[in-house]
Order: structure tokens, then C-alpha cells, then sequence
């Protein structure tokens, strides 16, 4: 009984090790935020754009809801909503018109 009781022990204490290292820092997932909002903004190609939604955690990717004034003289200065999925770790932005 006690054999039992130590092994189960130790393979609690194994994994508790394995998830605690495996896990992130809240500062690597606000890099994480950063760094995707960033590349969205940039892709969105809205003027004044910001991120009024999100970020929205998929298993591989972070939804964010971009609003900014469309760049084109035809649009007049109207204001544009648009959707990016980030695909992370890495990987490009997709631009998706909001409704």
C-alpha cells in the first residue's frame, strides 16, 4: 500500500512540474495580444484603426473586431468595421468585412 502511495506521488509531482513549465506567463500571452493586434491593425489598412472587440481565443487563432475610416476617396471618411483572424504562433492576418 505505502509502494502505491509513494508512486502516485511521484507521477503527481511529475506532472504538476510538466504543467507548470509548459504553461505561459500573462506577459508572454499580452506579447502574444500586442503583436497580433499590431500585424491585424496594419493588415485592416484603415485609417485610425483600433480594436474595439477581442482578442477571442480559438485553439490556433485570435478573432479581433477592427474599426477605422476606410482610405478610399470614394468612401468618403465612412467608418469601416472589419474582422481579422490571426492565425498564432505565427502566420499571416485575414481581413474580413464586418457587418
Amino acid at each position: 500500500m505505502r509502494r502505491i502511495i509513494t508512486g502516485s506521488a511521484f507521477i503527481f509531482a511529475a506532472l504538476s512540474m510538466v504543467g507548470s513549465a509548459s504553461a505561459s506567463s500573462p506577459d508572454a500571452w499580452q506579447v502574444l495580444y500586442d503583436t497580433t493586434a499590431h500585424a491585424c491593425l496594419k493588415k485592416s489598412e484603415l485609417k485610425k484603426a483600433r480594436v474595439v472587440e477581442g482578442p477571442l481565443l480559438f485553439s490556433n487563432t485570435i478573432l479581433y473586431k477592427i474599426k477605422g475610416v476606410w482610405p478610399q476617396a470614394h468612401m468618403k471618411g465612412k467608418t469601416g468595421k472589419v474582422y481579422c483572424l490571426h492565425p498564432y504562433p505565427n502566420g499571416e492576418p485575414e481581413i474580413v468585412d464586418a457587418p
